[in-house]
């Protein structure tokens, strides 16, 4: 267990990292893409994202804070730049990225991921005041 909590203490570092780094869009893009990956390496993460994807109320469950903390910084970050519509939660944002967590990482996986990620972005652009096409 406290192996799990370390790794996701390491995945809410990067995004905190991404952010130092990188415009907040490409931050979130980014930290989606490095969360599916990692998942991808490590049994059982996939199928504890698609958990916390549909749970009502992520931020009860302690074992997955620090990602949903991660989510929420990322998802302030690109509201406070414009970037994504206001008022996305990360219920919301864990639900619409939810079929990043049903990827057969086994498949042809890395065109479909990156057309997942596109789509999950280009659904929160919609309604921003800034619509950027950063990538």
């Amino acid at each position: 267990m406290e192996v799990y909590r370390y790794e996701m203490w390491q995945v809410a570092n990067f995004a905190e990292h991404l952010l130092q780094t990188r415009p907040p869009d490409q931050a979130l893009r980014e930290w989606m893409k490095r969360l599916a990956e990692y998942a991808m390496t490590k049994a059982g993460l996939a199928n504890a994202m698609r958990e916390v994807s549909f749970m009502r109320d992520c931020s009860g469950k302690a074992g997955y804070a620090p990602v949903v903390a991660a989510a929420q910084l990322l998802l302030d970050a690109n509201e406070k730049a414009g970037t994504i519509r206001a008022g996305v939660t990360t219920d919301d944002f864990f639900l619409a990225s939810a079929g990043i967590w049903q990827i057969d990482f086994n498949d042809e996986w890395q065109p479909r991921l990156a057309w997942l990620i596109d789509f999950v972005m280009a659904g929160l652009r919609a309604g921003a005041p800034t619509r950027p096409v950063s990538q």
